[in-house]
């Protein structure tokens, strides 16, 4: 994906602001843009002039150090401002931060970034705020490596082309990986809860064995498939490998049933020290919902 763009979503807390040093970080090897953007609930004067005031400082701080900035104060609501913002500016990416904590004061959370990905066509990178530099350390690396979580299905594979163009941009490299139950791990057996046998965890292990080593990726510097949790395997492996993001695709389906914190894609999110970057495909199947399978293994779909 070339980056000439980004977009951060502010509100004025230190949980937004740890969105900036990723965001910088990726538009020093991209050389991309970057879009600060502080929303304002009321027109009074006084309150876009502060907004404009706080993003001018910010914007200063990263002019100095050799990025080209733009800043933005529109009004409304943050889910809805921010997919407007990615459409008028022609964002590439969003970078956005979440908390483990949810509530009223903290706007930009979890519901928030399902949102913008439900509702908009720009990938975005979502990063847990409590999780200090490290993650950032990896984006500035010679070559950055992404994990790509990938269960057989279309909806997973699909993250693998923005995977692969976010590869190429920051001159990085993927790992691919699946992952597998473990012997006597409760899983699902034609809608019925049932231990996972010996016989059926090797079943399953060769054939997402095969399955990885079908898949067509240059880039890839390495195939792996774990067991155990999911949404825990493909946090350990992102760490282990010292992993910059986490690329995963997604339904971006709103609801109780469907929320992106509930699904593994969210789980990761809180579970690994790393970035997760959603993108939703524009077009899959109808019927592409992920289900259990003999390759099943990580889904990204929410």
């Amino acid at each position: 994906m070339p980056i000439h763009k980004l977009l951060v979503p502010l509100d004025g807390s230190p949980v937004s602001e740890s969105a900036l040093p990723f965001a910088e970080a990726i538009a020093h090897r991209a050389q991309a843009t970057i879009a600060l953007v502080r929303a304002v609930h009321t027109q009074s004067l006084p309150v876009i002039e502060h907004a404009e005031r706080y993003l001018e400082a910010l914007g200063e701080q990263l002019a100095s150090r050799g990025l080209t900035i733009e800043t933005g104060v529109p009004f409304g609501n943050a889910a809805d401002w921010i997919v407007e913002e990615e459409a008028l500016r022609k964002v590439d990416l969003v970078v956005m931060a979440t908390h483990d904590r949810t509530g009223p004061e903290r706007w930009l959370r979890g519901s928030i970034a399902e949102a913008v990905i439900s509702r908009g066509s720009t990938p975005v990178l979502v990063v847990r705020a409590a999780d200090g530099m490290r993650p950032v350390e990896r984006l500035q690396h010679p070559r950055p490596v992404f994990v790509v979580p990938l269960d057989g299905s279309e909806l997973a594979e699909a993250a693998l082309p923005l995977a692969t163009q976010l590869a190429a941009a920051l001159n990085g490299t993927l790992v691919l990986v699946s992952v597998v139950p473990r012997r006597g791990q409760i899983v699902y057996a034609e809608g019925v809860m049932v231990p996972h046998t010996e016989v059926v965890a090797q079943r399953m292990l060769l054939d997402a064995q095969t399955y990885q080593n079908g898949v067509s990726c240059a880039a890839a510097l390495a195939r792996t498939v774990r067991l155990g949790d999911p949404a825990t395997e493909i946090a350990a492996e992102a760490d282990e490998r010292g992993a910059a993001a986490v690329v995963m695709a997604t339904h971006g389906r709103t609801g109780v049933m469907r929320s992106l914190l509930g699904s593994i894609a969210g789980q990761v999110v809180h579970t690994g020290a790393m970035p997760v970057l959603l993108v939703r495909p524009p077009k899959l199947r109808a019927a592409e919902i992920p289900v259990a399978r003999s390759t099943a293994a990580a889904t990204g779909a929410v």
